[in-house]
């Protein structure tokens, strides 16, 4: 089943994963952009190397040296939370402390009522 893609948008409406996508060269854009295609289609089937399980209900796109972070929420939809180009073999601990911050804020306001599923504000 397909899922539909959702972009965490901050309460200042800073939309931070599109705007590390758009800060790329068009190379690496565009295979972000694909990897994102690829996670629409197949959803929790996404498997390595393409992409990998983090913990604490976080997942990874691996476009090359690019990880794009996200959370799957109710039924259809993916909330990527975060973007950055990683420079070790692990993930570093704040990168992790942003996504977690960021599902949590999302998962949180989406509650409240103040954010839609399409990553919009009332």
């Amino acid at each position: 089943m397909q899922k539909q893609i959702v972009y965490y948008v901050d309460g200042r409406g800073l939309n931070p994963v599109w705007r590390f996508i758009e800060s790329l060269p068009a190379q690496e854009r565009d295979k972000c952009l694909e990897y994102i295609a690829y996670l629409e289609e197949t959803g929790e089937n996404v498997r390595r190397p393409a992409g990998d399980y983090l913990g604490g209900k976080l997942y990874e796109l691996r476009p090359k040296q690019n990880r794009l972070i996200y959370f799957f929420m109710l039924r259809n939809h993916v909330v990527l939370v975060h973007a950055f180009r990683k420079k070790t073999s692990e993930i570093p601990e704040r990168e992790m402390a942003i996504a977690r911050s960021r599902r949590d804020d999302f998962i949180r306001r989406f509650e409240d009522g103040l954010v839609y599923l399409g990553g919009l504000q009332k």
